[in-house]
């Protein structure tokens, strides 16, 4: 069982914000919307929940965080059966793994895919 925080929140002025969205894989992509109980937001301006993942399957968890240059920042999961199979972190439009199986990229590169996130180059050494 994994306790996931998903978020959608921007600072008052609008110059800060976090997003996070759950995926499942099901042949294809697809994003979900459990719900779970509510925590408070990073920023002020929105929401945020704590969600358990109890189901089996393959899940693709994605955190993006946008700072004051507008730069983004972010860091995806992939969840195999309630275990964190694949880690990586996106940067200067690269991503980068951090710990787990390379193998399952592809489900990674679906959910960049999806959300037409750029992706320039990826490590998985």
């Amino acid at each position: 069982m994994v306790e996931l925080i998903l978020e959608q929140s921007k600072s008052k002025t609008g110059k800060h914000a976090i997003r996070s969205l759950l995926f499942k894989w099901d042949n294809e992509i697809k994003q979900l919307n459990p719900k779970g109980s509510k925590v408070l937001p990073i920023y002020r301006e929105g929401e945020a929940s704590a969600v358990n993942l109890r189901e089996k399957g393959i899940f693709v968890y994605a955190r993006f965080v946008r700072n004051l240059k507008g730069k983004v920042r972010g860091r995806v999961m992939v969840i195999k059966d309630g275990v964190v199979s694949l880690e990586m972190n996106y940067r200067k439009l690269k991503l980068k793994r951090i710990s787990g199986d390379p193998a399952l990229y592809s489900y990674v590169k679906a959910v960049m895919d999806y959300l037409k996130i750029p992706v320039k180059r990826t490590n998985l050494k």
